[in-house]
């Protein structure tokens, strides 16, 4: 009987995935907050837009500061997350802060967890395909007569 052996190519994906898979876990609590738009309500002052155009689509952020209804806090220079992308130069809108240093998000939530899905996803398809060798039986050699 004899394994397929794991060389050092099937070594570098697992700890690909593994890093994959590392990288999607940290950000799964801010991904569920933001989806959820939990956290601390607030105003968001729009100071610009930033706007990315490619593949003949345009993308933009909505840049600003926010303050908590409260004035527990204050956060400068973040982007705002979800709402569609609506916004215009020194208008106030309605905003969440869910913990994150460069962003707040819209009341509605946001979808940036399904990037955060797609990487565990990936994370854990490279890796299950790198120890897929390891989890195969053993192939039965015939016998010489």
């Amino acid at each position: 009987m004899s394994r397929r052996r794991v060389g050092p190519f099937e070594l570098v994906i697992l700890l690909a995935a593994l890093a994959l898979v590392a990288v999607g876990a940290g950000g799964i609590d801010q991904a569920v907050r933001a989806a959820r738009a939990d956290g601390v309500p607030g105003g968001f002052a729009v100071t610009g837009v930033d706007c990315v155009s490619h593949l003949g689509h345009r993308s933009c952020t909505c840049l600003g500061d926010y303050t908590a209804a409260d004035g527990s806090v204050r956060l400068t220079g973040v982007s705002l997350a979800g709402g569609g992308g609506d916004c215009a130069e020194g208008a106030v809108v309605a905003a969440v802060d869910i913990g994150a240093r460069t962003r707040v998000v819209h009341p509605d939530g946001s979808g940036e967890w399904v990037v955060t899905a797609l990487v565990l996803a990936a994370g854990a398809g490279l890796g299950l395909w790198a120890v897929a060798p390891w989890l195969r039986r053993p192939r039965v050699r015939p016998r010489a007569s």
